[in-house]
């Protein structure tokens, strides 16, 4: 059964909120009709860089990736429950071709990522509790699973890409240990890097991989270094901390929360900071709850909050976050910022659901 809430509630913590903050945030529970749609709810597929419009029958489409020539997405095509393939879509012929089925009867797959060279994306079950990530050579067209498949009492949560390498977190159910895991796509060696306290999200860009922690009654940001392997630490004014992204590899921003034994305050921050100048900046207060933190590949910041019906844009300016305007486009949903590709959902009233591509994102 699909559910229909798709705002993030900022309090959550606990391990079983900790997996249902990801399945919401990656596309396991839908906003969408607890029905199956039907087939007039078709998508369209818009690519105004091409000037193309085509139908095609999925009647979901939750996760998807791009650049110049593909785009990637996981789709419901006659699934029994949420997505159930990943299809790669040709931006010039406007055709598509199926890559992967899922290996789940009731299944939700999603979290695909990619870049120049590698594709990957999490085949799960529609609660999200059994998940298996796999990759693909873009070059050979190979597919291999990255982790064990339906490892016992182990979850291996959504991988980000950075270069070469596959970064995700691993969690042992039983006693609810975690850590960040690295492997290299090219070699199949994989290490892990770091032990987590907490439960965190990644975020890669130019060689680094970003993520947070918790120690000492203070949230901490961790900066690791592809090339050097070195971990830079940085110690955060506030004690719970998440949802960091990357911007570049010196700036980045993060979500702070209230106590998650405690009744929500209302008073979640999005904080800027700059390692180059060590400075940290408040750049929205009061803050209730968050649908989507997202970043582009021009350095900019997007925030859905408080349920205020818009994204409000921000840019860096002088080393500083500074609001830049709001997405006016209604009924517009998730949207992916990568590879010089904008892609995203929108859902018009008694209209075909639409997945529109473009290179410029207009306010």
């Amino acid at each position: 059964m699909k559910i229909i809430e798709r705002t993030i509630i900022l309090s959550c913590a606990a391990i079983f909120l900790f997996i249902v903050f990801k399945a919401v945030y990656n596309g396991v529970l839908s906003n969408r009709s607890l029905l199956k749609p039907q087939s007039s709810n078709y998508y369209q597929i818009i690519d105004k860089d091409f000037n193309k419009t085509v139908d095609v029958p999925f009647t979901d489409i939750t996760s998807y990736r791009g650049n110049d020539n593909y785009i990637y997405m996981s789709v419901d095509q006659e699934s029994p429950s949420l997505d159930n393939k990943i299809v790669q879509y040709n931006r010039k012929t406007q055709k598509y071709k199926t890559i992967f089925n899922t290996k789940f009867k009731m299944p939700s797959v999603q979290g695909v990522e990619l870049n120049d060279n590698w594709l990957l994306w999490v085949d799960a079950d529609e609660s999200g509790w059994q998940l298996n990530p796999y990759f693909m050579n873009l070059n050979t067209q190979e597919i291999h699973p990255l982790t064990k498949e339906n490892e016992e009492n182990v979850f291996n949560d959504f991988p980000v890409l950075i270069g070469d390498y596959a970064a995700w977190m691993k969690m042992d159910r039983k006693n609810e240990k975690a850590e960040v895991m690295l492997k290299n796509l090219k070699t199949d060696e994989t290490t892990s890097i770091f032990h987590l306290n907490s439960f965190t999200s990644l975020s890669a860009k130019d060689g680094k991989l970003l993520f947070t922690d918790k120690k000492d009654h203070f949230g901490y940001i961790y900066l690791y270094d592809l090339k050097s392997k070195e971990i830079k630490e940085f110690k955060s004014s506030y004690e719970f901390i998440g949802w960091a992204r990357l911007l570049n590899d010196q700036q980045w921003v993060y979500l702070t929360f209230s106590d998650p034994s405690e009744p929500s305050t209302g008073d979640g921050k999005l904080i800027f900071y700059d390692a180059e100048t060590n400075h940290s900046q408040e750049v929205v207060s009061d803050i209730d709850s968050v649908s989507e933190l997202n970043t582009d590949f021009n350095n900019n910041v997007f925030l859905y909050f408080n349920n205020n019906g818009f994204y409000k844009k921000f840019k860096i300016k002088d080393h500083q976050l500074v609001e830049d305007g709001l997405l006016k486009t209604h009924y517009f949903l998730r949207f992916s910022a990568e590879n010089g590709i904008y892609i995203y959902d929108q859902e018009l009233p008694n209209e075909k659901y639409k997945l529109i591509i473009q290179s410029e994102l207009h306010n």
